[in-house]
């Protein structure tokens, strides 16, 4: 009775599993309806439930504690395991010590707070932190919560599927670090600063070590510290990134000290941190500061029995943000272990306000551009509405989420998309799970460029023009118009090896900061046969300031300057093509392909050149998708290291991407606009499906089937429809079919002797046309008895 990830699965007792859950909080709905709400998840096509488990709510004062309803029904936490053990589906649990979930005090017992206010973070000068976040590692604060575990974990442990129980994932803290980023505060509480002292003792060894790679004149770890807290004189330079990398250990050993409080009180299935990071923006929320936690957490990866799982919010998706999904995707997988699942822990299905209002359509495109870029396992936030009882609501009684289930357990539109994509996961989930995206390059994700969770006030001008490029030219720019143009790609963490036989082209952003290391490494990868697209900028500086042009000097990149500003520039013979920013070259040495000549200079603002057995393309502009001939641009850049997408559609306002497992395919096609688009479907200039034409309503989808093995007999040639039921025995096999326009195809193959109601089935194919309702299929085998 196991749960193991292998090759980007989740493994359950030895069977392949797609999740398809829901979150449901048992504390926020009457005991009497919990049973109601789980069937209704479970129709909805769900295989999982999840929850938090807040502290607030069951160690209401100290060392009082309820978990099976004597105070409170709904503080029946087994009775909630044992109902969910009963239905048959698989459950995570979400027990803290901290788990935001819209709680007051983000689910710490005030009466914590209260007694042990030593506990709480504190500001540079000796005030609260403004949120009152708990210094994560102080040791009264860990005293209070391997408390905590020790009697949550009575009634959690019986209940893992090691036990035989229903428990596959226990998710440690929630957000970890969140507080921080989004008040730009970081925690000076003494606990802290002692921690500091003996990170800097342990990395350097020696004061004068310490000194001499800052430049400064210290007597001591503990005089630097406190120079530091007080405020660092004027002429001393930025310790951002030494203090942020503290962080980055400070948060894995906090990981490390729950892991082992939980490993104490008997936990041993897998164990989930999640990462935070979409942002509102009205209507819309962003990813674009996504990446931010990732870098925040990046060292909890190093454990192997940590899932990284995401906290994905995209708000209204459309064409403009449907790339940040896509982009959270490829960072999440950047970092983390090979064989672990990219997996969604808080995947939008609602929203905590009523306004901006969400549709099925987003919880729908949603779902699909995830699984399309390689998503194997989802968990819905929230599916199931309530209420908070007892005050522990921080906006409120209320907590409705816009959630498929309302409080009254009435259900919602988007219930139906949710269900309609459970029938089709339920039936082709385990097939997915075993076909791979398939794409055409690799971006380069380096977490150091967004160690931009707290910035001092004297380093916020650097930080934020780092912060707007990488934004402007790679999030928004580079990396949006490659998803644009179908130009499928996989990210690379930077941080690690670089090897070309793995990852032969590579796009790397880049400001003039640059760690030594990773210049050096880039240098290597040309040498050894890669091909590297290089922009906005060359790297002549590392993260301190100092001069380092190890990837210029090493590569014979030239002379070079930034020219800021809105221009334009010819780029592979498109002309006047509009920038934000260029380089201007006095010296290069290679192919030009952007030059600036408006005024009559003829200047050159990028180049190619081989290196070694590789390349370099120095793409000296920061460019966004601005226009939509920028996409064109995009196409002609990566023609020159010998990338193009291998499907391509008769409509450019379509998005392709296709999963694949040898010859079986899963091409879905994606309509972010809000009107119907039609387009024919090509593979390396082919038509497929008998060039039929694909009609997508407004802001959907649909995934396409080829080579879609029903049994070792009979094939799914084709399918524009989608199955979302299949019953297969001895000689019969029913497959029900729904159409996402008016007139779906099915074509099957076979050279064993099947029929239907719509004739015999040959080796030549049967292609059932005009499917313009959920159907059925029934096929039956003419010689009765042999083995499927």
């Amino acid at each position: 009775m196991t749960v193991v990830s292998k090759k980007g699965k989740f493994i359950i007792n030895d069977q392949e599993v797609f999740l398809y859950g829901g979150e449901f909080h048992y504390f926020r709905v009457p005991k009497n309806e919990w049973e109601h709400r789980l069937d209704l998840l479970i129709k909805s096509g769900c295989n999982l439930v999840s929850t938090y488990v807040p502290w607030v709510w069951h160690e209401f004062e100290e060392g009082r504690y309820d978990f099976t309803g004597v105070t409170k029904e709904e503080k029946d936490l087994k009775g909630f395991l044992d109902l969910v053990e009963q239905k048959g589906l698989f459950c995570i649990v979400r027990p803290g010590p901290y788990v935001m979930a819209e709680v007051r005090y983000e689910g710490v017992p005030k009466w914590l707070l209260d007694k042990y206010p030593e506990v709480i973070a504190k500001q540079k000068n000796g005030e609260d932190h403004p949120t009152r976040v708990v210094s994560y590692q102080h040791p009264v604060f860990l005293e209070k919560t391997k408390q905590w575990y020790k009697e949550v974990n009575r009634i959690i442990a019986p209940k893992q599927i090691s036990n035989g129980g229903p428990i596959i994932m226990y998710q440690l803290c929630n957000e970890i670090g969140m507080l921080h980023w989004v008040t730009n505060c970081s925690d000076f509480n003494s606990d802290t600063l002692r921690r500091y002292h003996d990170y800097l003792e342990k990395k350097y060894g020696t004061i004068d070590k310490f000194n001499e790679t800052y430049g400064i004149r210290e007597e001591s770890f503990l005089s630097f510290v406190e120079t530091f807290h007080q405020g660092l004189p004027e002429d001393y330079p930025s310790f951002h990134y030494e203090w942020r990398s503290f962080w980055r250990e400070y948060f894995k050993e906090y990981i490390g000290v729950l892991k082992s409080f939980a490993n104490q009180t008997g936990i041993n299935v897998p164990y989930i941190i999640n990462v935070h990071g979409f942002k509102d923006y009205s209507i819309y929320s962003r990813g674009v500061d996504y990446p931010i936690g990732l870098s925040q957490l990046y060292k909890s990866t190093e454990f192997s029995d940590v899932i990284l799982a995401g906290d994905f919010y995209p708000g209204h998706i459309g064409y403009d943000n449907f790339h940040d999904l896509v982009l959270s995707c490829a960072y999440t997988k950047a970092v983390s272990d090979k064989d672990q699942p990219l997996f969604s822990a808080e995947f939008q299905s609602g929203r905590l306000a009523d306004r901006p209002k969400l549709y099925p359509q987003d919880l729908e495109l949603n779902t699909r551009t995830c699984v399309a870029h390689g998503m194997n396992a989802l968990n819905y936030y929230m599916f199931i509405a309530g209420e908070n009882y007892e005050e522990i609501g921080l906006f409120g009684r209320r907590h409705e989420w816009q959630a498929p289930v309302d409080s009254n357990g009435s259900i919602r539109p988007n219930y139906e998309r949710a269900k309609h994509l459970g029938k089709v996961l339920g039936t082709i989930g385990k097939r997915l799970l075993n076909a791979t995206k398939q794409v055409h390059t690799y971006i380069g994700f380096n977490p150091d460029d967004y160690m931009t969770d707290v910035v001092d006030e004297r380093d916020q001008k650097i930080f934020n023009e780092i912060a707007k490029k990488r934004e402007d030219f790679s999030f928004d720019g580079i990396a949006r118009l490659l998803t644009a143009a179908d130009i499928h790609f996989e990210a690379v963490n930077l941080l690690s090896s670089l090897d070309p036989n793995e990852t032969p082209t590579l796009w790397v952003f880049s400001t003039k900061y640059m760690n030594p290391d990773l210049q050096k490494r880039l240098a290597d990868y040309v040498k050894q046969g890669g091909k590297l697209v290089l922009y906005p900028e060359i790297p002549s500086q590392d993260l301190r300031g100092h001069s380092c042009t190890i990837l210029a000097d090493v590569l014979e990149l030239g002379q070079w300057e930034v020219v800021s500003g809105i221009d334009y520039v010819n780029v592979a013979g498109i002309d006047s093509v509009a920038v934000k920013q260029r380089l201007r070259f006095k010296r290069y040495d290679g192919e030009p392909f952007i030059t600036f000549t408006r005024t009559g200079n003829n200047e050159v603002a990028g180049y190619k050149k081989s290196y070694g057995d590789g390349q370099i393309i120095v793409l000296g502009i920061g460019m966004g998708h601005d226009y939509k001939y920028h996409v064109e641009v995009i196409k002609r850049i990566a023609k020159f290291i010998d990338v193009e997408p291998h499907l391509t559609a008769s409509n450019d306002d379509i998005s392709i991407v296709e999963r694949r497992n040898v010859e079986e395919s899963f091409v879905f096609v994606l309509n972010y606009d809000e009107i119907e688009q039609r387009t024919v479907v090509y593979e390396h200039g082919k038509p497929l499906y008998d060039g039929e034409e694909i009609v997508l309503a407004p802001r959907s989808g649909a995934i396409l089937l080829r080579n879609f093995a029903l049994t070792n007999e009979i094939i799914v040639e084709y399918a524009t429809v989608e199955i979302t039921d299949l019953r297969i025995n001895r000689n019969e096999i029913q497959m029900t079919v729904s159409p996402f326009h008016s007139n779906g195809a099915l074509k099957l193959i076979t050279n064993q002797g099947w029929t239907s109601a719509m004739g015999e089935i040959t080796d030549q194919g049967l292609v059932f046309k005009g499917i313009n309702e959920e159907t059925t299929i029934t096929l039956i085998r003419k010689k009765k008895g042999a083995e499927i």
